[in-house]
């Protein structure tokens, strides 16, 4: 009878010091598992709290003859958002700069630009980058406007006709002579690739030259 009694204590004990364990181990899980909360809000409330970072667009505006546009029209609207920046300018230059923040521009938005004056206009859409947002912005978003086609193309010294003093006038402008510029910037461009260089020379030698399928392109 003794035997029995004792045995049953000591199963009694065993039970209870099982609950006991069980019971610390719930509470060690119940701990690690508040622990983890409190680390998740705390990045939670961290990243909410993030402050904007500054994004700057700029860029210069001129026409297709190379003239600048001072004091430029500049419209910026994001697409995805519909918001109209605001475009500072200068009555003295051609720049054009907008300064915004984070909060009202994130990558993946497109933005449209339009540049305008009194007839002749040029836009654009371009999509903001993971790239462009962690460098701070748009950088030389530069705008040409395209004017009406004047003169003759190839006509570089605005004689009437395209010859050999177009050909002297534009290698010794590509060489930067002093005083030997182009009459007619338009005209220059004779490969219409929106700047005057090398590849408008050899265009250009090639069709005074009437060599078969060099011809002009200005544009």
């Amino acid at each position: 009878m003794n035997q029995f009694r004792s045995e049953e204590k000591e199963k009694r004990g065993s039970d209870s010091r099982d609950r006991e364990a069980a019971g610390a181990n719930l509470g060690g899980i119940v701990a690690t598992l508040s622990i983890l909360v409190m680390f998740t809000a705390t990045a939670m409330v961290a990243t909410a709290t993030e402050p904007p970072t500054p994004f700057h667009v700029y860029g210069w505006v001129k026409y297709s003859n190379g003239t600048a546009v001072l004091d430029p029209n500049v419209n910026i609207t994001n697409r995805n958002t519909g918001e109209n920046y605001t475009v500072e300018t200068n009555a003295s230059y051609n720049y054009y700069q907008v300064i915004t923040s984070s909060c009202n521009v994130s990558e993946g938005d497109v933005l449209y630009f339009n540049v305008s004056d009194d007839g002749n206009s040029t836009n654009r859409t371009v999509t903001v980058t993971l790239e462009n947002m962690t460098d701070g912005g748009l950088f030389e978003q530069n705008l040409t406007i395209q004017l009406p086609q004047l003169g003759i193309c190839g006509d570089v010294d605005g004689s009437g006709k395209v010859g050999m003093a177009d050909y002297f006038l534009l290698v010794d402008y590509i060489a930067e002579v002093p005083g030997r510029e182009p009459e007619n910037m338009w005209a220059a461009d004779v490969d219409c690739s929106g700047k005057i260089g090398m590849a408008d020379y050899f265009l250009l030698v090639d069709y005074i030259a009437e060599v078969p399928g060099r011809e002009l392109n200005c544009c």
